[in-house]
């Protein structure tokens, strides 16, 4: 149960980054808008996206913290030992890896704010690729 807890607690924190660092992305998108990106704007207002972020972000990470905790269990058992200052390497470098294929497409489709995209990459990296297992034990 404690890595539930744990998963959750530092998916609430990654959505405090998410909401911290979203808007800011979204109003840079929105000075310039693309084709899609300004029908889109001219049905819902960026503060309608703004709120709809901050309401979906909260329990959206927190279910994908605790499943990512419950990961981490179940790496502990399959494949112990650690590295790169992680207690589980396996279940680090296997984050890293998701986060790294996550972000190159969506960095790609949004160049104008990939230094947004890159600060959410390395917070996800680090929250539960290193963060999580010490939070966890």
């Amino acid at each position: 149960m404690s890595y539930v807890i744990a998963g959750a607690t530092i998916g609430l924190l990654m959505a405090s980054v998410v909401v911290g660092v979203g808007p800011i992305m979204l109003f840079a998108l929105a000075r310039d808008p693309s084709p899609f990106l300004r029908s889109m704007l001219e049905k819902v207002s960026p503060m309608a996206l703004i709120m709809a972020l901050v309401v979906l972000a909260y329990p959206t990470w927190g279910v994908v913290g605790a499943a990512l905790g419950l990961l981490y269990r179940a790496s502990t058992v399959e494949a112990p030992g650690g590295g790169l200052g992680s207690p589980n390497l396996v279940y680090t470098l296997a984050i890293v890896a998701v986060a790294l294929v996550m972000a190159l497409p969506i960095a790609f489709l949004l160049r104008r704010v990939v230094v947004g995209v890159a600060a959410l990459t390395l917070t996800f990296a680090g929250l539960f690729g290193w963060l999580l297992p010490f939070f966890a034990r």
